[in-house]
């Protein structure tokens, strides 16, 4: 009876065994990512690692938490990514460009973004910067002697696909594996122009240091949707209407414009503050805040090391008390030395100066300089602040604070008005012009809500257009700086907060 009862069980596992391995192997989608910022890479964050992105998050969220799918995503390289859905040893691939050959190979999704590809070059090669333009580089590329670099098995539109498949051409591009072996081959001089993703490009720059070295496009060279590739091998179009239908789910339920705020326009941002005018507008705005606390430190005969801290705290005090608030992993101040460094040459700068002998003129001047000392340091307090608003809303964008039309505004008041509000508390300022005589951080609140609220309305157009932003971020920062010095011409004053009025008679 006994042997009767095992065999029974034995025959059940045969037949019960490869319908239940089939049944879990139908439940994993096996896809994959490769280093492209923003839309897949791996993030470090306290002592932990995570692959995340646009893609991987949009990926995640329909297969995981609509279809109910598990989703393998193991490093691979793209063009070996593309073999393998050909093979069927992967299922999907996101982020690709529909083409004739992948049909043959794959499955469409509908389209769930768009791409631009630009040229980068070199900021000191004139003939390889006038390419950037598209109109130029169709005309005059294919008879110039300059070298393309390209990622292996990418697409890139039809226009520098056949440059690429004409022999030819052979000698005259260079392919790597990753974008970012690209642009270093543009800095070594081995390429003289790169094809790249407009945000994959402008990440890099920014986030490598190449912004001073390097110059990108504003013109895509070649711009198309973006879809999901499913391999025929392995899946099926059911698969893919299931993945299109949740896909639009996402979108009716505003998840799909919360994925792309919080991946895409921290990106965007970051590629505006990564432009050399804006780094001179933090620049100055750093120095305008550092002067002004010189010029206080001179006034009231602080010592040195006071001048050093009046000095510093506009400058760099509101940043730091905004990165202990958001928990950053590395405050501002620590992951560049930039800000302080002027902050210290500024101050030991100014001490030699005001200890030197002075020629017969300049008494004039220095008399002159404590008759307007006072409206000097408001003037820069003010270039300052305009330039420090920026910085709050970007902030609050890059850590992903929701809502952005509360946090954006508070991190302006904060990076721009936190600091000079803590110098004047270490002054013993006991009328605290910042917060009862001056209209300061309210002004920085405004032009933060404002900023934040194009922002809101920018992520639902689900455009990557960074000019938009750029003129937004430029419009904010001139309009904080023309309105703190209306306030100050006009001697606009706030009202007291809780002010009683009296009543008439006895």
């Amino acid at each position: 009876m006994a042997v009767a009862w095992g065999i029974c069980l034995a025959l059940l596992l045969a037949l019960g065994g490869p319908s239940s391995a089939n049944a879990m192997q139908d439940q994993v989608i096996r896809g994959g990512w490769y280093p492209w910022k923003p839309y897949q890479y791996l993030e470090k964050s306290d002592n932990m690692r995570r692959i995340t992105g646009l893609d991987v998050q949009l990926l995640r969220a329909v297969f995981e938490d609509k279809l109910g799918r598990t989703l393998e995503l193991p490093q691979v390289g793209w063009d070996r990514h593309q073999k393998q859905i050909r093979s069927g040893d992967r299922d999907v691939a996101g982020g690709a460009f529909m083409t004739e050959e992948r049909s043959q190979y794959a499955y469409f999704s509908e389209p769930y973004r768009t791409e631009d590809i630009i040229l980068v070059s070199r900021r000191d090669q004139p003939t390889a910067r006038a390419m950037l333009q598209p109109s130029v580089f169709s005309q005059s590329f294919p008879k110039s002697q300059l070298r393309l670099g390209v990622v292996s098995g990418y697409v890139y539109g039809d226009a520098i696909d056949q440059f690429l498949r004409a022999p030819s051409n052979r000698g005259r591009w260079l392919s790597t594996s990753t974008d970012l072996n690209n642009l270093q081959n543009l800095i070594d001089g081995k390429v003289d122009l790169v094809a790249i993703d407009r945000l994959v490009g402008g990440t890099l720059l920014w986030e490598q240091g190449f912004t001073s070295q390097l110059v990108a496009g504003n013109q895509p060279i070649f711009s198309g949707p973006i879809v999901v590739l499913f391999s025929r091998r392995t899946t099926s179009p059911a698969l893919v209407n299931a993945f299109n239908h949740a896909m639009e789910t996402l979108r009716q339920e505003g998840r799909y414009n919360q994925i792309v705020r919080d991946y895409l326009f921290p990106t965007l941002l970051g590629m505006t503050a990564g432009q050399p005018w804006f780094f001179a507008l933090e620049t100055i705005g750093t120095a305008a805040f550092a002067f002004s606390g010189v010029l206080l430190a001179q006034q009231e005969r602080f010592s040195l090391f006071g001048a050093f801290v009046l000095a510093s705290l506009p400058a760099v005090g509101g940043g730091i008390l905004r990165d202990l608030i958001v928990n950053r992993d590395r405050p501002a101040v620590l992951q560049s030395v930039h800000n302080l460094t002027i902050v210290i040459v500024l101050v030991l700068f100014s001490d030699i100066v005001m200890r030197a002998p002075l020629p017969r003129r300049l008494p004039r001047w220095t008399h002159h300089l404590r008759l307007n000392g006072a409206w000097m340091i408001q003037v820069l307090d003010a270039l300052g602040l305009a330039a420090f608003t920026v910085v709050g809303v970007i902030v609050a964008v890059e850590e992903q604070c929701d809502p952005l039309l509360i946090w954006g505004p508070v991190f302006s008041a904060m990076t721009g008005a936190g600091g000079a509000i803590l110098r004047d508390v270490i002054r013993a300022d006991a009328s605290h012009p910042t917060l009862r005589h001056e209209i300061y951080a309210e002004i920085s609140l405004f032009w933060g809500f404002v900023l934040s609220l194009f922002i809101s309305f920018y992520a639902d157009s689900n455009s990557v257009n960074p000019i938009p932003l750029n003129t937004a971020v430029i419009l904010t920062a001139m309009g904080c700086l023309i309105t703190r010095l209306l306030v100050m011409q006009l001697q606009i004053k706030p009202p007291a907060f809780g002010r009683i009025r009296k009543l008439g008679g006895q």
